[in-house]
């Protein structure tokens, strides 16, 4: 377990065939992908624990997590720390700590209830007590109003747009880039 806030679990995502076809379940249905990455690109099992295994082993520089509602599993999370290349792009200074995130709700009825916010501001916790991160960061694309006013909840402001930041269902979409800082 990574993080545990009452009825709310934030755990590393692990190198299981139940993690993977939890991804896939999710990353194949039409409503979550309608947000998140697109339904242009749904991902079979192959294609989740091709896309996922090397986060999950520590190949990459993203770390993957599932979250659980009273233990049953109902999103995903990834937090990664900004590369020197990403912080010059996004204008934050290099001795700075940054960390992003990402996330969705794969379980959509659990929409529409506070729980995404709960689910970021966990994280952001993590992220500056645990993680030493002096800010974080997100770009929700700026369609998403849904997803903007979630980050907004947990305390993210609206820095700039990020012109055709994101490739979604075949159209490049601006994203907002939105930091939180460390209190």
């Amino acid at each position: 377990m990574l993080i545990q806030e009452h009825d709310l679990t934030i755990r590393r995502m692990r190198d299981f065939p139940e993690d993977y076809a939890l991804m896939a379940k999710w990353r194949s249905d039409p409503e979550v992908l309608t947000y998140y990455g697109g339904r242009d690109k749904p991902l079979s099992l192959d294609g989740a624990r091709a896309k996922y295994r090397p986060r999950v082993l520590g190949q990459e520089n993203v770390t993957p997590c599932i979250v659980e509602l009273d233990e049953t599993p109902i999103g995903y999370m990834q937090f990664y720390t900004a590369s020197d290349a990403d912080k010059r792009r996004f204008g934050f200074p290099g001795e700075e700590r940054i960390c992003g995130i990402d996330l969705f709700i794969g379980e959509t009825r659990f929409w529409n209830q506070g729980i995404g916010t709960r689910m970021v501001a966990t994280m952001l916790d993590y992220l500056f007590l645990e993680q030493k991160a002096d800010r974080v960061m997100i770009d929700p694309e700026m369609w998403n109003r849904r997803a903007v006013r979630c980050y907004e909840k947990a305390g993210f402001k609206k820095v700039r747009i990020l012109p055709k930041h994101e490739l979604h269902e075949g159209i490049w979409r601006d994203s907002w880039l939105m930091v939180v800082h460390r209190k």
